[in-house]
């Protein structure tokens, strides 16, 4: 016979109490297991500020080096834009196979001139020689009759009261021993008198002294009986001028390169009036008021000529038909 047990929990109880140990189990599990939870949660979170940071400076290295190109590509833009420009300020007549003379006068005209250098090399290179060291800055055109318009180194126009028989230059810059002692492009060292630098007279061919040539409309030339002055033709050859005024020989120099020039140097003489001040010999017909030239620039020199030129010894050396290019020269040493 077995022993009765004596059970002092109903079964109700005893699962009640054995369920609360399973639960008191759970939660002891579940307490050990969260911090493993916690570090997994944070790992991810560091991992994407990590990644921020890095796409962040991706993002600023790729803004540094976009606005680098395009500050680049604005700057090629503006110089393409730009070199045009300074090139034609330079030199306007870029593009030109020919010498141009462009001068610039006080009334706001300008004159623009080929130069054949190549055809008229003596007289033309005289020309460039003085124009490009300024020889023709800041003085006046002195006569206009007879279809010439002349300039060439005087500062006013000549004095009145006095004798022009024997064509005295009067306020002139070859008479002024301040400004030929200037003149560096002739040296002073070289001359037993700094006045004596613009003594020269040119031999010139004989092609370059034909009416057909010299008395076209629009002709620059030489006038062969000094060393430094110019004259431009109009072509008006219906005035009445003093007999000298036509034996006066000339050399081809340029030609106008355009027709405005010729109308500009139309309207200059259209103002010349007799400078009646000179009671003998030759008479001035000087445009008036004066009219200065300020100055003039010449463009497309050959440098193989020019980078190094040396007047005195050119002027020495012979020309095409073999003979010296200047006939007489008083005071050269």
């Amino acid at each position: 016979m077995k022993e009765k047990r004596n059970y002092s929990l109903t079964a109700k109880e005893r699962k009640q109490k054995r369920m609360a140990e399973q639960n008191k189990k759970a939660g002891v599990n579940s307490s050990v297991q969260k911090p493993k939870t916690e570090q997994k949660s944070n790992a991810p979170t560091a991992s994407a500020e990590a990644q921020m940071a890095l796409s962040q400076k991706k993002s600023k290295r790729s803004a540094i080096v976009t606005g680098s190109v395009i500050a680049v590509a604005i700057l090629m833009i503006i110089v393409a834009l730009l070199v045009p420009v300074i090139l034609y300020l330079v030199n306007p007549y870029r593009g030109y196979e020919d010498v141009i003379a462009k001068f610039k006068l006080s009334n706001g005209m300008e004159l623009e001139y080929v130069i054949d250098e190549d055809e008229y090399d003596t007289a033309a290179t005289n020309f460039i020689f003085l124009a490009t060291n300024k020889y023709f800055d800041n003085t006046v055109f002195y006569d206009a009759q007879g279809g010439w318009l002349r300039f060439g180194g005087y500062v006013a126009q000549p004095r009145t009261g006095e004798s022009s028989s024997s064509f005295e230059r009067t306020n002139h810059r070859s008479d002024s021993a301040d400004y030929c002692s200037s003149f560096a492009a002739l040296p002073n060292n070289r001359f037993s008198k700094v006045t004596e630098k613009f003594g020269y007279r040119l031999r010139v061919g004989t092609d370059d002294t034909k009416d057909s040539l010299v008395r076209q409309k629009g002709a620059l030339a030489f006038r062969t009986d000094t060393s430094t002055e110019f004259q431009f033709f109009y072509g008006d050859n219906s005035e009445t001028v003093p007999n000298d005024i036509n034996s006066i020989e000339c050399a081809m120099v340029g030609h106008a390169l355009n027709e405005q020039t010729i109308k500009n140097i139309e309207s200059i003489r259209s103002t010349a009036a007799l400078n009646t001040g000179l009671s003998s010999g030759y008479l001035w017909k000087p445009p008036t008021p004066n009219i200065m030239i300020e100055s003039v620039k010449v463009y497309n020199l050959k440098s193989s000529k020019w980078s190094d030129f040396d007047f005195l010894d050119y002027l020495s050396g012979n020309d095409s038909s073999g003979q010296r290019r200047y006939t007489s020269w008083y005071g050269k040493i």
